[in-house]
């Protein structure tokens, strides 16, 4: 990487104007109960940046309460253990956000957020949100119905690493990126896969073991692989083998 061009910088280009600005930060899952009318009133305090690849967009313990929303690109939710090991949440494809619960208890940032791709989010100043939470019901509604849906996420992310088996979180795992791509006559096209590294992080496993598990779908035809394109051949068949391994849901 060019250490002298700098990693974030504020992108005007495409998103000079009011309605290419509309048209980019419209579809984010944080604005969707708005009106046009409220998302066009703060669309000017909104800044456009350019994340580069590999670049850090937010730091564990970092301060601030800025929320970010991903126009284009794909970042990764992370942290790092003290022996080095690394630990990932889940990617942030265009539409969704991160910044939220650093805005909402005012607390150092809990995660570090990272740019697997050449990036473009839209930055929501701290006090911005704060007028925002305080004085529109809709933006509150959609904050409140994703936190609620991460807390029950990671309750079920809990419980797979305590009671699934590698290869079945790495199962698993596939099944939420087909899921995200789009599943079609039961198959999913990941036109850009993680890596076997980014799957192990994302599903708590070694990237031998992914290795492995992968290599084994192929040959049972439930995946194909051809470069960074993972074809998930028979979604069905995949989730027929989570559930075959012990993947499936904790008793009630």
């Amino acid at each position: 990487m060019d250490s002298s061009v700098p990693a974030i910088t504020p992108h005007a280009t495409g998103y000079a104007d009011q309605a290419s600005r509309l048209q980019a930060l419209s579809g984010s899952r944080l604005l969707r109960h708005m009106s046009q009318a409220e998302i066009e009133a703060i669309i000017p305090r909104v800044e456009i940046l350019a994340v580069r690849r590999g670049s850090r967009l937010v730091q564990r313990h970092d301060p601030g309460g800025a929320v970010y929303i991903v126009i284009r690109g794909l970042l990764l939710v992370n942290q790092y253990a003290r022996s080095g090991r690394e630990v990932g949440y889940r990617r942030l494809q265009p539409g969704s956000y991160f910044g939220e619960i650093a805005a909402i208890d005012r607390l150092p940032r809990s995660a570090n957020v990272t740019a697997l791709t050449e990036t473009i989010v839209g930055r929501l100043p701290e006090a911005l949100v704060t007028e925002l939470m305080a004085a529109s019901p809709t933006f509150t509604r959609a904050v409140l119905e994703d936190l609620a849906a991460m807390v029950r996420a990671l309750s079920s992310r809990v419980f797979e690493l305590n009671a699934v088996s590698a290869p079945c979180r790495v199962q698993m795992e596939l099944v939420r990126l087909a899921t995200e791509a789009g599943i079609e006559d039961n198959r999913a096209v990941l036109t850009k896969a993680p890596t076997h590294a980014e799957i192990a992080v994302l599903a708590g496993a070694q990237r031998e073991a992914v290795t492995r598990e992968l290599n084994r779908l192929e040959a049972r035809k439930l995946i194909a692989k051809q470069g960074r394109t993972l074809t998930v051949l028979d979604v069905d068949g995949l989730v027929d083998e989570i559930e075959r391994l012990g993947g499936d849901e904790p008793e009630l």
